[in-house]
């Protein structure tokens, strides 16, 4: 058995367990998160077109992303403003929970892995303590730092697990939050196209003014 996990005792397994689903959950998320489509300004017009002359074969057939949201809203068409924005609010809602699922617990292993690998360190100065004071001859500096270095090596353990596995989080918590807010304003304007309005944004005084296409 390797020193480094010798060295860790118990705790050796959790940490371990840990790392594999830490692992798991971000090559999970990632694949989730490189599925999505991207919201270019070119599709952004198209939608928009669709939305202005009631294409409902826009965007048939799409199963998941900003394209269904749209599809969703086409096919709804017909009713009236109020029902529309429940149907897509309850949408992205369901899409926001699919985005986000698994990163608390990302974060939650992000934060337990540094408090074992404490744990660990604690328990191995313990042990170091214990057999120290067992001893018959002098203690000398070179007995303390091989007992410390062994001891603090679950610490170490647990924040490498940690700070990738927060980055992680935090880093999807963002990227799905850019991502819906892009979506709920392509929505939002698609949603008005359909009632004959439309959001004009120039771009250098950021003035906001409604317009008939």
């Amino acid at each position: 058995m390797p020193v480094w996990w010798s060295s860790m005792g118990a705790l050796g397994w959790p940490l371990a367990l840990c790392s594999l689903l830490a692992l798991a959950l971000v090559f999970e998320r990632l694949s989730v998160f490189l599925r999505l489509q991207p919201l270019s300004a070119a599709a952004g017009k198209a939608a928009l077109g669709a939305c202005r002359t009631c294409e409902r074969e826009h965007c048939q057939g799409a199963q998941r992303g900003w394209r269904f949201g749209l599809a969703l809203l086409l096919k709804h068409s017909g009713m009236p403003a109020s029902q529309r924005e429940e149907v897509l609010g309850c949408w992205l809602l369901e899409e926001r929970r699919r985005l986000n699922r698994q990163l608390r617990l990302l974060q939650l292993i992000g934060v337990l892995a540094p408090m074992l690998g404490l744990l660990g360190t604690v328990l191995g100065m313990l042990e170091m303590f214990a057999n120290i004071a067992g001893l018959d001859r002098p203690v000398t500096p070179a007995l303390l730092a091989d007992g410390l270095w062994q001891a603090l090596y679950t610490t170490v353990w647990g924040l490498l697990i940690a700070i990738p596995a927060l980055a992680a989080g935090q880093g999807f918590a963002l990227w799905a939050e850019h991502y819906l807010e892009s979506v709920q304003a392509l929505l939002n304007r698609c949603h008005l196209a359909l009632d004959g309005l439309e959001l004009d944004l120039p771009g250098n005084t950021g003035a906001a003014r409604w317009v008939l296409p």
